[in-house]
């Protein structure tokens, strides 16, 4: 092992500071991988001439070779698996040759899925697009300012993911999927038509009746999506927001405020617990006609969130559901059965959008009765709220043992049965025999 041997006159703190310096980088660099990155350009400054740099200082790993420090594991596995001899780029450097500073810089300079679907949201394109979904200039022109704001506001939170945040990424990853849903059928509300007339002869038949409100819950908005982008299309609709991460809901309140939404409502918690809210609970309970997400979870698990939200079904008399509320779910993997059986809608974000390369995504719709029906099935469970595990038996002892271990000031049930030590059972008035 090599020693570092320093001059005769280097002092006693120089010495102390340049053999302590790799141990206090690796400590830093565990601590946070920022740190390591910060450290690691002044690992070359030499205190002396025959001190080693620091980019020989590796992590042991237990997969593989050691990685540099301050790099992460799976990146540093990852360069070395493709730059093996078995890899078609073989004839790349070795990444044991590769120094921190290049890892990082490679790192850095990888490509991420958001770039692919970036678009200008004042390109023509973007306008041809929007154009077709029946959107005016003037609320274009909105979406263009809402893509500006989650920028600036994604700078102070992490409302999305920060790398490669601009504009072009949010109007392209993130506000035309949620555009895409106005091309749905029957969004954001279903239309009703005359059962009597539909095989009448005369083409009058009776006209549509829609709604001219609807009411719009977004579970796990995140940063506003696909909720805000579809606020701003329909504003004669009521839209609630609900996220778990406060700050984040600040920000879109924010948001529609500069944006002249006044049609947005936020709800911090979870969606599960929503009904349960002794202020609010029976407001919402069965009250919303869509119910919109964005691959927030397993869609099992996200229609027993939502299960108790979503008007009812009603059946009419040819034996059809119709005028209940319904889940429009984006999502970008692959679906579980016991979904895929029961979804009325599976089209993807081109087809919606009449563009294709635009997303990777697609967007499903179930109805309400389906939404219970698949809660039932994903084994899920409502967490119940309280100390005790069981309310019914609390304060019951039942065994002498549980009685004379039970802590003092317990609460235990009287034994009618003993006679009562009052104290003065020979107790005699004056003047009575």
């Amino acid at each position: 092992m090599m020693t570092t041997r320093y001059p005769r006159n280097t002092t006693v703190l120089k010495n102390v500071v340049s053999k302590t310096w790799p141990f206090l980088c690796f400590s830093l660099s565990r601590f946070s991988g920022s740190c390591g990155f910060l450290i690691l350009p002044a690992a070359y400054i030499q205190s002396s001439p025959t001190t080693r740099p620091l980019s020989h200082v590796t992590v042991t790993s237990k997969n593989g070779p050691p990685a540099p420090l301050g790099l992460s594991r799976t990146r540093w596995q990852r360069t070395i698996h493709s730059d093996s001899p078995s890899s078609p780029s073989s004839g790349a450097s070795s990444s044991r040759d590769m120094t921190p500073r290049d890892a990082f810089a490679e790192e850095s300079s990888s490509p991420s899925t958001s770039i692919e679907f970036a678009m200008d949201p004042y390109s023509i394109e973007a306008r041809s697009i929007t154009e077709s979904l029946g959107i005016s200039l003037e609320k274009h022109k909105q979406l263009c300012k809402h893509a500006e704001l989650v920028v600036g506001w994604n700078d102070r939170l992490n409302l999305i993911s920060r790398k490669d945040c601009n504009v072009n990424v949010v109007f392209g990853r993130h506000i035309l999927p949620s555009l895409a849903l106005v091309a749905l059928p029957d969004f954001p509300l279903e239309v009703n038509h005359d059962a009597d007339n539909d095989d009448d002869d005369d083409d009058d038949g009776e006209e549509i009746q829609q709604s001219p409100k609807a009411r719009i819950v977004d579970v796990g908005t995140g940063g506003g999506f696909p909720g805000v982008p579809l606020a701003i299309l329909y504003p004669e609709s009521e839209f609630l927001l609900v996220d778990s991460v406060g700050k984040k809901l600040k920000a879109i309140e924010e948001m529609a405020k500069e944006l002249g939404l006044d049609n947005i409502k936020t709800h911090h918690g979870r969606a599960e617990e929503i009904v349960d809210d002794p202020l609010n609970g029976r407001k919402y309970k069965n009250s919303f006609d869509i119910c919109v997400g964005r691959s927030v979870t397993a869609m099992p698990r996200f229609c027993f969130w939502i299960q108790d939200l979503l008007k009812k079904d009603r059946k009419q008399d040819n034996g059809i559901s119709r005028g209940g509320g319904r889940l429009v779910y984006i999502i970008g993997g692959n679906v579980e059965e016991s979904v895929t059986s029961r979804l009325v809608a599976d089209i993807h974000i081109d087809d919606l959008l009449g563009c294709k390369g635009v997303s990777d995504k697609r967007a499903v719709v179930l109805r309400a009765s389906d939404v219970v029906k698949v809660a039932k099935e994903s084994g899920e469970k409502k967490q119940v709220k309280g100390p005790a595990k069981n309310a019914s038996n609390r304060g019951k002892m039942t065994t002498a043992a549980e009685r004379s271990n039970a802590s003092k000031g317990a609460w235990a049930k009287r034994d009618n049965s003993v006679k009562k030590q009052r104290g003065y059972e020979n107790f005699k008035r004056f003047g009575t025999d």
